[in-house]
């Protein structure tokens, strides 16, 4: 049974051409997760930061190995189910935000397609495969959005980015065995390519769990030290517990601010790097 249905919305529906279009991305997707050189690409990949520190894992991934992110691409039906979701993805289309929002969601994890890419005839299977790639490995917790990363120059390391592009790889791979692959690449210009996946176009458009550590490791220093200033500021007329209390504040800032240091240099997947330079001010102003 196919793991992917295409469907219509009560606005747009794909047409015959779109169909045959789109079914063709679904076995170009569908074969390529199985594929040896798309877990080659996937298992290897590695990438430097500004700092020129190397990571083997991608960016904003929740410090997953690649072999996990393989895993999980790989095996989504099963994750889509303990999510508590359909295992079946569906694609519908959409020609602007509007038709996403007035969407009736349900459990069912959707792939949005855009009506103004797949009408072209250079939006190929395999864009569509790519786009669905994306958009799944978002879908399954992968990958964050553009606007949740402090450094969005990285983007291009996240998993969703790597995955839609070892699509187009791995297709690449057919050129010489498969007919529709080799029509679809001989219209996509590799050095420019883009697949425009709805989540890029749109934004926002799939509930992200994953947290950042390092945001919240931050969050907790800030608490301490707005309670250090509501002490300072009545420094003369403290009791004697308060000024226990403010000392342990000050040797606590001072261990979590090592602590968090430690934590940004042994980064995982280059997501705490993107604090590196914030400052944290452990505000020891307390007079004896």
């Amino acid at each position: 049974m196919n793991p992917i249905k295409i469907g219509r919305t009560r606005s747009f529906f794909f047409t015959k051409v779109h169909k045959n279009k789109i079914e063709t991305g679904i076995q170009i997707f569908l074969a390529a997760l199985k594929h040896n050189f798309f877990e080659e690409e996937i298992l290897k990949f590695q990438w430097k930061n500004n700092q020129n520190k190397r990571f083997n894992r991608f960016y904003h991934a929740g410090g997953l190995s690649n072999r996990q992110v393989l895993a999980q691409i790989q095996s989504y039906q099963n994750l889509l189910e303990e999510m508590g979701s359909n295992s079946k993805l569906t694609i519908l289309p959409f020609s602007s935000r509007k038709d996403i929002v007035t969407y009736q969601p349900t459990n069912m994890p959707v792939i949005w397609i855009s009506l103004n890419c797949i009408n072209n005839d250079w939006y190929t299977p395999i864009h569509i495969a790519s786009a669905i790639c994306h958009d799944l490995a978002i879908i399954v917790g992968l990958g964050g959005f553009e606007n949740q990363m402090s450094k969005p120059e990285y983007k291009m390391y996240t998993a969703p980015v790597v995955l839609g592009h070892s699509i187009l790889n791995t297709a690449m791979q057919w050129n010489d065995s498969i007919t529709e692959v080799q029509n679809a690449l001989s219209l996509i210009n590799v050095q420019q390519y883009n697949y425009f996946p709805a989540s890029e176009i749109i934004g926002d458009l799939y509930p992200i769990n994953m947290q950042h550590n390092q945001v919240n490791f931050d969050k907790l220093i800030s608490s301490l030290l707005l309670e250090q200033e509501s002490l300072f500021a009545l420094q003369d007329k403290l009791t004697l517990k308060e000024t226990k209390r403010l000392v342990c504040i000050e040797e606590v800032l001072i261990k979590l601010n090592n602590l968090r240091n430690d934590l940004v240099e042994c980064s995982l997947d280059g997501s705490d790097l993107d604090f590196l330079q914030t400052k944290i001010n452990i505000g020891s102003r307390r007079s004896n």
